[in-house]
């Protein structure tokens, strides 16, 4: 038994997947890397929509959305601008771990047979994860759990999609030591989101933001 975090990719991104993956094992001559930087940039476009774009509805009050907006769009900002720095015009050869850990390690089949694009998790977060979810009832919420469960998922999220990615990349000095200057911006700003979103939803809306993440999570 192991947990698993994934969502389901759009077609755009399965279309993209497929095609990448039959024009590599066909042998094509063509240049790998526009196929990996395209990938790369729609799944973060995908992951941040699932984490938190679609996370605003959960937020009863206007003016608080549009607050959040501000932080979406500042992470989304970040993130594509990170991705725009780490993914160049990379050689067929070095391209091929990238593409080896996007299908082997970011890829997998949930319980229904349905792609999600994700993860397996270690255990211990995935623990905190389940338990801060399960903290969350109609009738209390122990937000000091939630956080540290929506924390622990961030983070999970973060180094898999940035520092482990990024490990498979042919990058330079500089260019790698950025990467956990990024990745540590990124973490403040969801942390960040967390704190001002948190306190500000009733007991309805926090078992409604559960309920929306809680799908990710799939146990196998």
């Amino acid at each position: 038994m192991a947990y698993y975090f994934g969502f389901e990719p759009t077609e755009k991104l399965s279309d993209m997947i497929t095609e990448a993956e039959q024009i590599i094992d066909s042998g094509k001559d063509v240049s790998y890397y526009p196929l990996r930087n395209d990938i790369a940039q729609q799944i973060g476009r995908e992951l941040l929509d699932n984490m938190l774009v679609n996370l605003i509805s959960v937020i009863p009050d206007a003016e608080r959305q549009e607050k959040m907006r501000g932080i979406v769009n500042k992470i989304e900002g970040a993130t594509e601008t990170m991705l725009n720095i780490l993914l160049g015009k990379d050689s067929n050869k070095e391209v091929i771990p990238n593409f080896d850990y996007m299908k082997n390690e970011t890829v997998f089949e949930d319980n229904s047979g349905n792609t999600r694009v994700g993860f397996k998790m270690d255990d211990a977060s995935a623990k905190t994860i389940l338990e801060g979810f399960d903290a969350v009832t109609p009738e209390s919420v122990n937000k000091e759990k939630l956080v540290k469960a929506l924390f622990a998922m961030n983070h999970a999220v973060v180094d898999h999609f940035i520092t482990r990615f990024s490990e498979t990349l042919p990058l330079g000095l500089i260019k790698r030591k950025s990467v956990p200057v990024a990745k540590a911006g990124i973490n403040k700003a969801l942390e960040m989101a967390i704190n001002k979103l948190l306190p500000q939803l009733p007991t309805e809306s926090l078992n409604r933001l559960v309920g929306f993440y809680r799908p990710f999570i799939i146990e196998k």
